[in-house]
């Protein structure tokens, strides 16, 4: 074995071995949503995997980023798992908030309904989580899109989580709505049609990852680094295993149609970031929206919002490339 070799398992050990003896860190983490794109937390608990980084997880699901972003200031949780808008919009405010590791880079939200074409939205209601959402900016993102402008030409109407779009598509509250998979593939099951695949539409974006204070940061600094790298692992379990990530997702969503699961997991994996690192553009790209409410936006440094020192850490020791040798 080379000494560079050696170098790289012994980083890898020690990164591991820093967990053992000790007791779980409890962590209470959140997440906003019951799509597939969250199902990284909820393998990371499932399979033990933070336990053997010494961790005690607990997932919290909060319905929407603006609910998230509330608990995590309050200190009633320690980690989030949620999107770009709320975190800026709360670290804009002032929150001392921080990325530590985005997944997903670019928002898989499509927007499906009961018209023909997204231009036929025009007077009429389009569904949404929460305002402020990852949900909300990628509806207004695609109505701009097509030269429609949110809040006067379609109105915008929260409506809580996926089920209770496909409910105010269903009943006609809404025309139209934001889904993600697994509930695209229902909704299409459903005859509901696909109007524009937003990350299609070339919007990169922080979607998914995962976010705290800086002051835990500061405070805990080791168990943010064992959370991080047993996300990590996470990822690379849901893109190495798709038969568990099916499985995990089915659980947590309460999906069991196996054709729906397993075209959700095919979905995500090819997406997910194996070094997820927060990136300046799409962070940027958010800032750029929120300043359209709040002109301060414009001035801040998005690495202010960032802090890559632990995804960094594993990727230069080589732990990243590890999880995926031989594939």
């Amino acid at each position: 074995m080379s000494k560079k070799l050696w170098i790289i398992f012994a980083a890898i050990f020690l990164f591991h071995s820093g967990a053992f003896g000790q007791g779980l860190t409890r962590i209470v983490s959140g997440y906003s949503g019951l799509a597939g794109s969250h199902a990284i937390l909820w393998i990371g608990r499932d399979t033990g995997i933070f336990e053997k980084n010494g961790l005690k997880v607990e997932p919290v699901l909060l319905r929407s980023g603006p609910t998230h972003m509330q608990a995590l200031i309050a200190g009633e949780i320690q980690m989030g798992q949620t999107g770009g808008p709320s975190v800026l919009a709360a670290g804009v405010a002032g929150a001392d908030i921080v990325f530590l590791a985005v997944a997903l880079n670019t928002p898989p939200n499509v927007l499906m309904g009961t018209v023909s074409r997204v231009e036929e939205l025009k007077g009429k209601a389009v569904g949404v989580t929460r305002y402020g959402s990852n949900t909300d900016f990628s509806a207004r993102f695609a109505l701009r899109k097509f030269g429609l402008q949110p809040d006067k030409d379609v109105a915008l109407i929260q409506l809580g989580d996926f089920q209770g779009i496909m409910g105010g598509i269903a009943t006609g509250r809404v025309a139209a709505g934001i889904l993600a998979d697994p509930f695209t593939d229902h909704a299409a099951k459903l005859g509901y049609k696909e109007l524009a695949n937003v990350a299609n539409l070339g919007l990169e974006f922080p979607f998914v990852g995962i976010v705290t204070r800086k002051s835990y940061v500061r405070d805990q600094p080791d168990a943010v680094r064992r959370y991080v790298r047993a996300y990590i692992e996470s990822i690379a379990l849901y893109i190495n295993n798709r038969e568990l990530a099916a499985k995990v997702t089915g659980k947590y969503t309460g999906i069991q149609d196996p054709s729906i699961l397993a075209s959700t997991v095919n979905f995500y994996a090819p997406k997910l970031s194996r070094a997820p690192y927060p990136t300046v553009g799409g962070i940027r790209v958010v800032l750029e929206q929120l300043a359209a409410q709040n002109p301060k936006a414009k001035t801040i440094d998005p690495e202010t919002f960032m802090d890559v020192t632990f995804v960094k850490q594993l990727d230069d020791i080589g732990f990243i490339k590890s999880l995926y040798w031989g594939r």
